[in-house]
């Protein structure tokens, strides 16, 4: 039987109630914070890795493209906590060609790379 359209409105209006999601994120507010703060200390001792290994490179690093660098550090760690072995090396090989197609250089992605286990050849 086919759903009517007030039927669907109705009830996408009870799934958006306001005290409904202040009592889910009440409920688990704390798993989330606690969770968060874990992810957080993890990426940015990433993020500081990653900008050490850039730093040191010849030649150097314009600034402005320093933020690039260090999100080519963070989609690498989020493919770290999804994938693993071959599958991580072929996405983490898509990450480095798509920001070198985006004009940045070999040698800082393969840098950053490294610091993930994985060896980008281009």
């Amino acid at each position: 039987m086919v759903k009517s359209a007030d039927r669907r409105k109705q009830k996408y209006e009870a799934k958006i109630d306001a005290d409904v999601s202040r009592s889910r994120i009440l409920a688990l507010k704390d798993n989330m914070v606690a969770n968060a703060e874990g992810a957080f200390a993890n990426l940015a001792q990433i993020e500081q890795e990653v900008k050490s290994a850039i730093m040191g490179l010849t030649p150097t690093i314009p600034s402005i493209l320093i933020p690039a660098y260090l999100n080519v550090g963070r989609e690498l760690w989020k493919k770290t906590q999804k994938f693993t072995g071959t599958t991580f090396a072929q996405e983490a090989n898509l990450v480095c060609a798509k920001w070198k197609a985006r004009g940045l250089t070999y040698a800082p992605l393969a840098a950053i790379a490294l610091l993930f286990g994985y060896v980008y050849t281009y």
